[in-house]
């Protein structure tokens, strides 16, 4: 028990020792003197003076970032390639990725044989029409032959007829009366003959006719009109299938800087996917999206815009920048960075927009899309 307690001693005094000489080397360090605490350190720091409402925002461009993702071509898609990097600068136009068009490759292929067989039904469709004009030819042809026919048998009735009754009257005795005239004319063969000859072409010829009359009634162009649509019909879905490939390289909508790129050759998208596979921030203003509480509203009015405020870092109010308020938007909306969270924000705010006049001024960091800033309106 004597030697523990010796020992404490000895561990306590040796504690002792090296706190004293600590001291001894923090003063040593700072010159002897004592280093400030943190509310001295903050004494120092002079208070930001702010005139009129001080607003929460975040800094924009304008137009505002895109997020890319998938073609509305596609339901889901595996990228086959990447064409940028990040921190890129593009131009409109130009292709950021691509995702793999195998299958709608095929589809182009069907569409393309699609529209040679349609070509090949219009072609037939056009012969038809020229089949039908050869036909009406030929059936007024055949009509005409029916015609000249009717006269023919109707002239060498006529003859015979004529030739008899002068027989028969000429004749010297006995002299025959009319109405035995005309039994002999029934009963004479050739003239019998003669009659059915013609009736049989009269009949014919009104047969011809009728058969001219129907074919003029077809329209053989309702063929060519429906073969014509069927080719137009085809030839948007084959310029549908070459759309749907071109959609499938990705490309930029304007001007600006790739900043985020989460996908890579193999990368697989679809509708569910909830994180864009690219952010592109356009080329062009900066501007600041500064949101009011429905309280501080009525300390905003109309002659505010074109006045010159005051945009404050929100991490560093004595990092300042000026801009120029250019809008207010005349309802209460939801917050656009509501719009992010997993709780739903029923909180409504009036925006005012602000240029920034020099986003990235000498001696100071830039700012940038995306970044909290504090902006103080009015006077």
């Amino acid at each position: 028990m004597r030697r523990y307690l010796s020992m404490r001693g000895v561990w306590l005094l040796l504690g002792l020792v090296l706190l004293g000489m600590s001291l001894a080397g923090a003063k040593h360090l700072s010159n002897g003197q004592t280093p400030p605490s943190t509310s001295q350190q903050l004494a120092h720091v002079q208070p930001i003076q702010v005139r009129g409402l001080l607003v929460l925002g975040t800094v924009d461009s304008e137009p505002p970032p895109v997020a890319y993702g998938l073609p509305p071509v596609l339901q889901s898609g595996t990228i086959a390639k990447v064409f940028v990097q990040e921190h890129q600068l593009v131009r409109v136009g130009d292709p950021l990725y691509a995702f793999d068009t195998s299958l709608l490759e095929r589809d182009l292929e069907i569409a393309q044989a699609q529209l040679e067989l349609a070509k090949a039904q219009l072609d037939e469709a056009r012969v038809a029409v020229e089949q039908h004009q050869k036909t009406v030819a030929l059936m007024e042809e055949s009509v005409a032959n029916a015609e000249e026919k009717v006269q023919i048998q109707t002239r060498l009735y006529n003859l015979i007829r004529n030739n008899l009754e002068n027989f028969w009257r000429n004749q010297q005795q006995p002299k025959l009366t009319e109405e035995e005239i005309r039994k002999k004319l029934q009963d004479d063969d050739k003239l019998f003959e003669a009659q059915a000859k013609y009736t049989y072409a009269r009949r014919e010829s009104a047969v011809e006719q009728k058969k001219l009359a129907q074919l003029r009634a077809l329209d053989p162009y309702v063929k060519v009109r429906q073969a014509e649509a069927g080719v137009r019909r085809v030839e948007a879905e084959l310029n549908k299938a070459k759309t749907a490939i071109a959609m499938c390289t990705v490309r930029a909508k304007s001007d600006g800087a790739v900043e985020r790129i989460t996908i890579s050759p193999g990368t697989t998208l679809g509708i569910s996917t909830r994180e864009a596979a690219l952010w592109l921030v356009p080329t062009g203003k900066r501007v600041v999206r500064a949101e009011i509480e429905a309280e501080f509203a009525h300390r905003v009015t109309p002659d505010l815009i074109g006045k010159t405020v005051t945009i404050y870092d929100n991490s560093d109010p004595r990092l300042t920048y000026t801009g120029t308020l250019k809008r207010l938007s005349s309802a209460f909306l939801p917050k656009r960075s509501s719009g992010e969270a997993l709780l739903a924000n029923d909180t409504r705010v009036l925006e005012a927009v602000v240029e920034v006049d020099d986003p990235a001024p000498p001696g100071k960091p830039p700012l940038r899309v995306g970044q909290r800033v504090r902006v103080a309106l009015g006077p």
